[in-house]
């Protein structure tokens, strides 16, 4: 709330008067200064969203009121969640953002052994995924199955919405592999994954194994969307470059009050898929005031052999296995090639249960 001197400067400053009777009025300048502030800052336009959100629901019953009569109120919503990274004093642009505002909650999560995650990331090999194959692990189909995970322990830095839930970053550990190395029959034959989630009633943990089909329709999407991680990795036009964080990195941050960040993995693609890639953030740009449906990834197969013989044929001669960006391989015996998901049609976007949302 506003003390003394700072109405002051807002009084010398024009930005607000007093009224005949002793109560602050804002200035012309002042709506225009305000207006300015919420159009570049999204700090402040979240702030006027609960304001505005918070008297529609507990509206004054008169007209106008006073700095004085609305104090406490204020003082309500500025301790409201008004965004979750700065709750959390995380910088939303700085690198690995998801993965500190992870560390932030597990230190907040009463029921949790913080040491024994917090030992877990210390072996994780980290992953940075950016908007753009968000986008496309997001928008692809995939179905439960046995996988290898391409470490032992990885950690996903990613924010996807899935429903009315925000999801912040996964804690992946394998227990197979580690089962395996050991050779304990005392570990499960499990892939555990962990993941946070925020939502309008606060914040919550989710960990379930991701070998189990599973009822719950936030998990469900989650697995998906792991298993598209896990099928992304191999393609040939994937590049990571890693990131190392060297000691002067982690005192800097200190000295600054930040958290120190791992050495991590940022991920790159080349080739037709980064054309792909960007059509199809631009596609999802343009179509989002208009009649468009979103066709997920898929896999299409050529079971008809006489009707697609040509296919088959190039296939032999070894013509078919990338070719514009398409991957073909055979399956069961049967020829398949891998869709990646589009934009169909004019207008709308209508993502149905096919958009996480």
């Amino acid at each position: 709330m506003l003390n003394g001197k700072e109405l002051k400067q807002m009084l010398d400053e024009g930005l607000i008067e007093k009224d005949r009777n002793g109560e602050f009025q804002i200035t012309k300048i002042g709506l225009e200064r305000g207006k300015e502030l919420v159009e570049k800052d999204e700090g402040a336009r979240q702030y006027m969203k609960q304001v505005t959100k918070y008297f529609k629901q507990n509206h004054p019953d008169k007209q106008s009121v006073s700095f004085s009569e609305i104090s406490n109120e204020l003082d309500f919503i500025e301790s409201t969640d008004l965004d979750i990274y700065e709750r959390y004093d995380v910088n939303k642009y700085d690198e690995l953002k998801n993965y500190q505002l992870f560390c932030k909650f597990v230190e907040k999560a009463p029921k949790l052994d913080n040491d024994a995650v917090f030992n877990l990331m210390k072996e994780a090999k980290y992953f940075e995924i950016p908007d753009n194959i968000n986008l496309l692990l997001q928008n692809t189909s995939n179905e439960v199955r046995k996988v290898r995970m391409p470490h032992y322990f990885l950690f996903l830095d990613f924010s996807i919405v899935i429903y009315d839930k925000i999801f912040h970053s996964a804690l992946i550990t394998d227990l197979v592999q580690i089962n395996e190395k050991l050779n304990r029959k005392d570990i499960p034959n499990e892939i555990q994954i962990m993941s946070f989630f925020s939502c309008e009633e606060g914040v919550g943990w989710s960990k379930f194994n991701l070998l189990d089909k599973q009822k719950d329709k936030y998990n469900k999407k989650l697995q998906e969307y792991i298993f598209n991680f896990i099928d992304f990795v191999n393609n040939e036009d994937i590049k990571f470059m890693f990131k190392e964080k060297t000691k002067n990195n982690e005192e800097r941050r200190i000295k600054k009050g930040k958290l120190p960040l791992p050495s991590f993995r940022k991920i790159y693609v080349i080739g037709y898929l980064k054309k792909y890639l960007d059509q199809l953030q631009s596609d999802e740009q343009k179509t989002r005031f208009s009649h468009r449906f979103w066709v997920r990834g898929h896999f299409r197969r050529f079971l008809e052999k006489n009707k697609y013989k040509k296919l088959y044929d190039q296939y032999k001669k070894g013509e078919l296995k990338s070719f514009e960006g398409k991957k073909y391989n055979l399956e069961d015996g049967f020829l398949r090639v891998w869709v990646y998901p589009y934009i169909k049609g004019d207008g709308l976007l209508i993502g149905g249960k096919y958009k996480l949302k």
